[in-house]
């Protein structure tokens, strides 16, 4: 695991001068250290999380092949059954990882999590049937829907205001590293270095596990503790985060003045759709119905078919290259996160996913009327698409949601929206095939163009910048006081000139090829 840590493992000084860009230089900055080593621990959290995604890619195959060659000869349709059902296993996560962040903690909840993700994939290793190895998917996907709010909300109570949205990407950042880890395995697995399949399953059990034997290190968020009338302790978690040299009253007294109202008791469901809470929730669930319904699973389900096209015929070697670019581009979205804001990475990230979606929509067009088109240009426009979504779309609506929700109702809040991404997640890929019935390939790839064009007008008219402003200002913007968020002046122009290059990209796309 000394690979995945170095990749997880951003230099301090180099995060410290990224973030900081665009940050008042007068302002007295706490120190990163702590933080980051405790966002890193809980990274591996996506990390496992990342894992799970991308285990059924390389093992498919193997799975089919009888049992006297070491499989357990499922069909093709319960194999994709087995991949897809792990997203009902993370909706249950998500109902109930709330619930467990709002009453134990985010630590413990992390903790937690880590023991259906090692359940899980010791089910599978295990596994005679297909029932156990679906199962091990389900068991694995309660950790994946829990981590996929525990943490995010982690690592935004912890950091400091200037490097909450390096912080915050951490978690994508971890995830699509999670997918090159078994994506590799899955190659050395083609290649014969790795035995099997359910070799792949142990190693997946060891990163969770890590994770609970680490997570004893790190503290709990001042934030729950307050939420819980617990100030001391909460005085004592920020100066073990921000360092004994660091002066933390303003911090805890800003904390505390926005949780004069809170009392410690139970969150009722109909708190969400009162006051902040529910524009908060507005906002949080419509950028999580637009990750989803961009159509990302689907661009990913047809990248085998594109990467043939374009000749490619080790699909392990295909996928691991998409990965690789997300790793990439994720990372890059670390150092631009609070830099260019949130806004900005989201609505640029829709315009050139739309005008990507466009073109392959096009390109299927053209081949279901006996076209030749270059199988090249498809391959382009999936890498365009794959980095424009983990620039943005990818990244921003999980970093957002640890810092748009109050504290009283943040582990519910992103419950409740962490339910939603992957229930639209579950709705996309089951109808997917209905959808290309009805529309043709050409016309679900338009759709989802259009679906980004939404997305990126939502941005513009709803969306705050919460780049540089402490989660307590937040709080404050979504109870009406907007002079703590003063109004992005660039939006509508970044849009109006962002998207004229894309249309001109499609323009030369569209009659390059038709000549």
């Amino acid at each position: 695991t000394q690979s995945t840590w170095g990749l997880l493992s951003m230099s301090k000084r180099g995060l410290e001068s990224v973030a900081l860009l665009g940050i008042n230089d007068s302002a007295e900055r706490p120190p990163l250290a702590k933080p980051l080593i405790f966002a890193l621990i809980a990274a591996l959290g996506p990390l496992a999380f990342g894992y799970v995604m991308g285990y059924t890619s390389p093992v498919g195959k193997d799975l089919t092949k009888s049992t006297d060659d070491n499989g357990l000869g499922i069909s093709d349709d319960e194999n994709s059954l087995f991949s897809s059902i792990v997203t009902v296993g993370a909706m249950i996560g998500a109902l109930s990882g709330g619930v467990l962040a709002d009453k134990l903690g985010r630590v413990w909840t992390i903790r937690i999590a880590c023991l259906p993700f090692v359940g899980g994939f010791i089910l599978i290793s295990f596994a005679k049937s297909f029932g156990m190895l679906m199962a091990g998917r389900i068991l694995s996907g309660v950790g994946v829907g829990i981590v996929s709010l525990a943490v995010p909300v982690y690592i935004a109570e912890i950091a400091p205001t200037e490097y909450r949205g390096a912080l915050g990407a951490i978690n994508q950042l971890a995830i699509t590293i999670g997918i090159v880890i078994v994506y590799s395995l899955g190659l050395l697995e083609s290649l014969d270095v790795i035995a099997d399949w359910r070799e792949l399953s142990w190693m997946g059990a060891f990163i969770p596990g890590s994770l609970f034997l680490l997570s004893f290190l790190l503290p709990e968020t001042p934030n729950w503790l307050i939420v819980h009338n617990r100030p001391e302790s909460a005085k004592t978690t920020l100066r073990r985060l921000r360092g004994p040299d660091f002066n933390v009253d303003a911090e805890l007294s800003q904390i505390l003045g926005q949780q004069s109202a809170s009392s410690g008791e139970p969150v009722a469901l109909s708190e969400l759709f009162q006051g902040a809470s529910k524009r908060a929730m507005f906002v949080g669930v419509c950028l999580m119905l637009f990750q989803q319904f961009s159509g990302v699973n689907d661009v990913f389900f047809y990248a085998g078919q594109i990467f043939t096209d374009a000749g490619v015929s080790n699909a392990n070697a295909a996928a691991l290259s998409i990965a690789a670019v997300q790793v990439v581009i994720t990372g890059v979205a670390c150092v631009l996160v609070d830099r260019a804001g949130r806004r900005v990475l989201l609505m640029l990230a829709g315009l050139g996913m739309s005008a990507s979606c466009a073109i392959l929509g096009y390109y299927f067009y053209r081949q279901d009327h006996g076209a030749d088109l270059p199988g090249l240009l498809a391959v382009l426009m999936l890498i365009v698409y794959v980095m424009f979504f983990s620039i943005g779309l990818g990244a921003v609506p999980w970093l957002m949601m640890g810092e748009i929700f109050p504290s009283r109702v943040r582990g519910l809040a992103s419950s409740l929206a962490t339910l939603i991404n992957w229930g639209s997640a579950f709705a996309v890929t089951e109808t997917f095939n209905y959808m290309k019935s009805a529309f043709t390939t050409a016309g679900v790839f338009w759709f989802f163009s259009a679906v980004c064009i939404i997305g990126v007008l939502f941005v513009l008219s709803y969306c705050p910048e919460t780049k540089g402003r402490s989660l307590e200002q937040i709080e404050a913007y979504f109870n009406g006081d907007h002079s703590r968020i003063p109004p992005d002046r660039h939006g509508a122009a970044l849009v109006k000139i962002t998207g004229l290059v894309c249309l001109l990209v499609v323009g030369i796309v569209v009659l390059s090829t038709s000549i």
